[in-house]
């Protein structure tokens, strides 16, 4: 679970959350940050909620990927193999991509760049509907992956209570 969370917050960096990466970088203050960080543990609580929250939009995420792909008439792994041809103009499949799956792509392409601004609102208001600025978020993020201690207590907090 907790590897899972962790990674999904991740996403939130990957996605940018609603900020630039490059904005987020010009902002963040250049000094070496101190090894353990301190964090309050009503700042982990909330971190928690809004990780939680995190998962749930990533998931719904996921169903609406391969439901946007699926509407578009191709299937997961068509859509990543015709994704990976692109990338790569040397791939022997692009010449057996047809002009059909093309536009499908392309349609679905289309549908995908929504989802993903969609999905960068919803997480960066679920931060903040925790009382984070995402920046906040993300160091408090930062601090947990790279302080076992840390994790240990994210992992107590995200144990349900028997």
């Amino acid at each position: 679970m907790m590897k899972y969370l962790l990674a999904t917050c991740s996403l939130m960096v990957m996605l940018g959350a609603g900020h630039s990466l490059p904005a987020l970088a010009q902002s963040t203050p250049s000094a070496p940050a101190p090894s353990k960080p301190a964090i309050a543990d009503d700042d982990l609580k909330k971190f928690v909620s809004a990780a939680k929250k995190l998962e749930t939009i990533s998931r719904d995420r996921n169903t609406q990927v391969t439901q946007a792909v699926q509407k578009e008439g191709l299937t997961i792994d068509r859509f990543k193999e015709i994704f990976l041809a692109q990338k790569d103009p040397k791939a022997q499949t692009i010449n057996q991509i047809s002009d059909d799956e093309k536009q499908k792509f392309e349609r679905a392409i289309v549908q995908l760049s929504q989802i993903q601004k969609d999905t960068q609102t919803k997480m960066g208001s679920a931060v903040q509907a925790e009382g984070f600025e995402v920046p906040r978020f993300l160091q408090i993020l930062d601090a947990i992956q790279k302080n076992p201690d840390l994790q240990k207590k994210v992992e107590q907090m995200l144990k349900p209570a028997s």
